[in-house]
């Protein structure tokens, strides 16, 4: 009988299963697996996982004792929230069990106040960073390795951000209504066995289950522990951190199949979601509603930003009055924009505004179809022909996403200070300006769409390869380029001060395998956002 550990090695020596194998280091000291916080101008709030169990935890905050929340069974995972803080301010941070420190304490600073004008603010976005360690099969790589995405992660520390925007598919694990993965659905064998490896290495789902409290809560936190803490670990510990989801972070990808759509999500798919999130994320401080409180939030430091985070796939709908983003939640971020007295403004939708790859949660009705063909789907993974464009009807597509984008588009228009999407999903880096949407005319003020960069891209999950086009510009929009959408993994970095602002694109490459890069800057494209 082979040991788990000697079966490991022995299949690690086969092709098909021997770049999924295996765990990288994780960046943690002995008493943390990781560390992920975020502020506003008087709250700061944290989330870790420990690497013991413990009953209760304290986290004293420049001295004063806010006491945790256990968010797993076991003691293992905590939360932390305190308000009332001075603005403005680096506080000290450390961790207590029964008045023992654990490990060092370390400093995170909260926001200057809403009416305060700072002079700078420096801002880091990325998107896709889930996926499992090297995750791959027969050849192909779907994940860079942990170490790959820990690299560029150190690149973009460097920078020195403010803050963080993670927008979207922070793990990979897409179940399409299953309880593992359905990974090479349109080959059997390939199924079958990627299926049995993850059901022995994390285990099966019972969706009819709570995802807390029993076997589902350690296959989540396996899952977690894998894609989130020893990709983290404590590095972020002192840059508040935004996380929005996408559909990825459902357990399933965006699909609309004959056999199955998979959204909206289901019950168990948005359970395993805010089960995740709680876990590993740090929370949304400021939020439109307690049960909306992980579907959209605020980003604001002081007058100089003002930032309106959307998640694009927990409250789509379809039919009549269908919508990307629910009608509550639209509400409330239309109002925050209209009333903001911020110098630069931000929309974040975590599926992006100007950019098509055909899929069928988009905005936007562009599909690839072939000449003379009445109703296509993209199917990811499938063998797909024909051009993109709208001459045929993309299945299930709801002609609602884009009267809600439109909405958002009139509103951006309209806006008195300097505004820009920053937005994530599509595996790509690059920048556009949007000079027309449908029949809105933005040419005198053309609005700035940035593709915010992927960090675990590889051979399988580029656009070009899991559905047969990269990113491109769809037919209903007009767009001035000024940089063009590269698969290449990598970040971006804004600055924004009085005088004017600048977006920097970091290419940390990772496309070629053989080019052997290691997550380290390739190339930095620089755009002034004012004249």
């Amino acid at each position: 009988m082979f040991s788990r550990r000697q079966l490991i090695k022995s299949l690690s020596s086969v092709p098909v299963l021997g770049s999924i194998l295996g765990a990288g280091a994780s960046d943690f000291d002995d008493s943390f697996a990781h560390i992920l916080c975020t502020s506003s101008h008087d709250t700061i709030a944290v989330t870790l996982s420990t690497t013991g169990a413990h009953i209760a935890l304290d986290l004293l905050v420049s001295g004063i004792k806010c006491p945790g929340e256990k968010m797993d069974s076991k003691g293992h995972h905590w939360r932390f929230s305190i308000s009332g803080l001075e603005s403005d301010k680096e506080h000290s941070l450390a961790v207590h069990s029964d008045g023992t420190q654990l490990g060092d304490p370390w400093p995170l600073r909260t926001f200057p106040a809403p009416d305060a004008q700072p002079q700078r603010f420096k801002l880091l976005s990325y998107t896709c960073a889930g996926g499992g360690d090297g995750f791959g099969f027969a050849g192909r790589e779907f994940f860079k390795p942990l170490a790959f995405r820990r690299a560029l992660f150190r690149e973009a520390l460097k920078q020195k951000p403010d803050a963080a925007l993670a927008i979207g598919d922070h793990i990979y694990w897409d179940l399409r209504g299953k309880g593992v993965p359905q990974i090479g659905r349109k080959k059997p064998w390939l199924k079958w066995l990627i299926g049995h490896y993850l059901t022995w290495k994390f285990g099966e789902f019972d969706r009819e289950q709570p995802v807390l409290g029993k076997d589902n809560e350690e296959i989540l936190k396996a899952i977690g522990r894998e894609q989130i803490a020893k990709l983290y670990g404590t590095q972020f510990r002192s840059v508040p951190m935004f996380f929005i989801g996408d559909d990825h972070d459902y357990f399933e990808n965006d699909d609309a199949e004959i056999e199955l759509v998979t959204f909206p999500p289901d019950d168990f798919s948005k359970n395993a979601a805010r089960a995740m999130a709680d876990l590993f994320y740090p929370p949304l401080i400021q939020t439109p509603a307690p049960t909306q409180s992980r579907m959209a939030g605020r980003l604001r430091f002081g007058r100089l930003f003002d930032g309106v985070l959307l998640d694009c796939a927990g409250g789509l709908s379809l039919g009549n009055d269908a919508r990307l983003v629910p009608s509550s939640i639209e509400t409330w971020a239309l109002d925050l924009l209209k009333t903001t007295n911020a110098q630069y403004t931000a929309l974040v939708p975590s599926h992006p505004f100007g950019y098509t790859a055909g899929k069928w949660r988009e905005w936007y009705p562009d599909v690839v179809a072939d000449v003379g063909q009445d109703v296509a789907m993209n199917e990811i993974m499938g063998a797909v022909t024909g051009q993109l464009g709208v001459s045929a009807e993309k299945y299930l597509w709801q002609s609602g996403w884009w009267d809600q984008h439109q909405r958002f588009i009139e509103v951006m228009r309209d806006l008195e200070g300097d505004r820009l999407i920053i937005s994530g999903d599509i595996h790509a880096l690059g920048a556009v300006e949007i000079t027309g949407s449908g029949n809105t005319d933005l040419t005198a003020r053309p609005l700035l769409s940035v593709l915010s960069g992927p960090v675990s891209s590889s051979d399988a999950t580029w656009p070009s390869a899991a559905r047969g086009v990269g990113a491109s510009t769809p037919a209903w929009m007009n767009v001035r380029e000024l940089a063009p959408a590269r698969e290449v993994n990598g970040f971006a970095i804004f600055t924004f001060e009085e005088e004017g602002a600048q977006m920097q694109l970091f290419d940390c490459g990772g496309f070629d395998r053989s080019i052997d890069e290691a997550g380290g800057v390739q190339s930095v494209k620089t755009i002034n956002l004012t004249s």
